[in-house]
Formats: C-alpha cells, sequence, structure tokens
C-alpha cells in the first residue's frame, strides 16, 4: 500500500492535492463581472440594498456585446428574407414546392391540384380483418 501511494509524496508534479487538505477541489468562482449587483444606501433607512445591473456598456463586456450584435443582425436578416405577410413556414413550403415542381418538370399550378388542407377520411375496415 505504501508503494501504491508514494505518487503522494511526488509535490512537484501533484502541487493540486496539497494546495487544500484532504485533497478538496477549490471552490468555483461565482462573481458576476460587469454584471455583479451593487449596493446601494437608502437615504431614509441608512441600509444597503443589493441593486441588479440588467444593462452594461460594451467597454466593460465587449464579448457579450458581440455575440448578442450577431444574435440581433441574423434576426434582422432572417426576417428580411421573408416576404411581407409570409411566415417561415409558408416560405418553406413554397421552395419545396418549388424544389420539387424544377426536380420532375411539372408545370406552374400544379399544388394547387393537391388539397392538403382536407380532412383525411378513414376506413372502417381494419387491414388484417375483412
Amino acid at each position: 500500500s505504501q508503494a501504491a501511494d508514494a505518487w503522494r509524496a511526488d509535490t512537484g508534479k501533484y502541487w493540486e492535492i496539497h494546495k487544500l487538505k484532504g485533497g478538496r477541489q477549490p471552490q468555483k468562482d461565482f462573481k458576476m463581472g460587469p454584471y455583479a449587483h451593487e449596493m446601494r444606501r437608502d437615504p431614509a433607512t441608512g441600509k444597503l440594498y443589493p441593486v441588479a445591473k440588467f444593462f452594461v456598456s460594451p467597454r466593460k463586456d465587449p464579448v457579450t456585446f458581440i455575440v448578442n450584435s450577431l444574435c440581433v443582425l441574423v434576426t434582422v436578416w432572417t426576417i428580411s428574407q421573408l416576404s411581407w405577410g409570409e411566415s417561415f413556414f409558408e416560405k418553406r413550403r413554397r421552395v419545396i414546392r418549388e424544389r420539387i415542381r424544377q426536380e420532375y418538370g411539372l408545370p406552374k399550378g400544379w399544388e394547387h391540384e393537391i388539397d392538403d388542407e382536407g380532412d383525411l377520411e378513414l376506413s372502417e375496415i381494419s387491414p388484417g380483418g375483412l
């Protein structure tokens, strides 16, 4: 058992084990950076209250600013690609039908012959029991 635990004595290679007692892991740092609460004093009572920050300047947190800007730009670009009054799913259906038409050489207006809005009529006869 002594030979198996001999590696623990090597403080140069396994220094993390000797950093905290019992080989515990170091605690995480849960600081919120520029989004952390600010303590403000209530003028009437003199007590301190935490006040959260929702908006932070891009200088204090540039990475989040760039990511949020990219999200906004992608959203605006996606919306700009739609026709007025057309939802994403309507455009997707239109594009798929146009690709099918081109692939199979169908005439324009072929999709109007398909009635996909009607209800299907269900048969009362079970498939295996005639």
